[in-house]
């Protein structure tokens, strides 16, 4: 439990820190690829914009996005797992819609959606949430059918118990634990791929800062300019490995796991 308040607590400072600086930088030809100093603390990019200040914005935007697609893929793989409770034809149309739609990669997925709606977050988004759906839908359907097949369901069914109360009583509060951590583990998810598909300039307009497009900005001034692709990698890194302790810390909550 302690694990869990203190990856929460530096997960919602760093996102409100970076709340708090985050800017896009203003252009400036004098500070060209400026090293690291006390008015510009991580330097500035290639066209002289403050670093410090886009890496907060990506940062910002990377946890957004994120947080918004591993709450909507869960709850919709947890209505339709749930929907499917006793239902073998619609299980089986599930579980073929996912094979067949888990075989497509999601940068494949986020260039259709970037062709249809232009580039931006919400063509991001949408190709994370429905990527992301699809794995979760697999995770959690697994957990019904093998909730389904115990003897208390089979018991209180025998019972004459409608089916809605044994849903929303015992097949539900038996989700949670697994819910929890597909939470996490999607959010992991949709941040490694928000970061690679900006990285391959797919989604987002490159216009917005985002932590991929300033490592993909940076790449070739590595040897050269190191603090452009450090920084950005600093934050990345720092996001991905607290999300990893709210995980862990979210695990030890279902007894199930010791």
């Amino acid at each position: 439990m302690r694990k869990l308040k203190v990856g929460f607590f530096l997960f919602i400072v760093l996102f409100l820190f970076s709340l708090c600086f985050m800017g896009k930088g203003e252009v400036n030809a004098d500070l060209r690829v400026a090293l690291p100093s006390s008015s510009h603390i991580f330097g500035c990019d290639t066209l002289g914009r403050d670093l410090f200040q886009r890496v907060c914005f990506g940062t910002v935007l990377s946890i957004s996005i994120s947080t918004f697609v591993s709450t909507l893929s869960v709850a919709l793989a947890s209505f339709s797992a749930i929907v499917s409770f006793r239902n073998k034809k619609l299980q089986s149309f599930l579980l073929a819609l996912v094979s067949a739609f888990k075989s497509i990669p999601t940068v494949l997925v986020g260039l259709l959606f970037a062709s249809f709606f232009g580039g931006g977050v919400f063509s991001v988004m949408s190709a994370l949430g429905l990527s992301c759906t699809f794995s979760s839908i697999r995770v959690l359907d697994v957990k019904v059918k093998e909730i389904e097949s115990e003897e208390y369901i089979v018991s209180l069914e025998a019972l004459g118990l409608k089916k809605g109360r044994i849903v929303f009583f015992h097949i539900l509060p038996s989700l949670f634990p697994i819910m929890r951590e597909e939470w996490a583990t999607v959010m992991m998810t949709a941040i490694l791929s928000e970061s690679a598909l900006s990285f391959l300039g797919v989604g987002i307009d490159r216009s917005i800062p985002t932590l991929g497009s300033l490592l993909s900005e940076a790449r070739s001034l590595f040897f050269t300019k190191p603090h452009l692709l450090v920084f950005p990698s600093l934050f990345l890194v720092a996001i991905g490995v607290l999300v990893m302790v709210i995980k862990s810390g979210l695990s030890e909550l279902d007894p199930s796991s010791h």
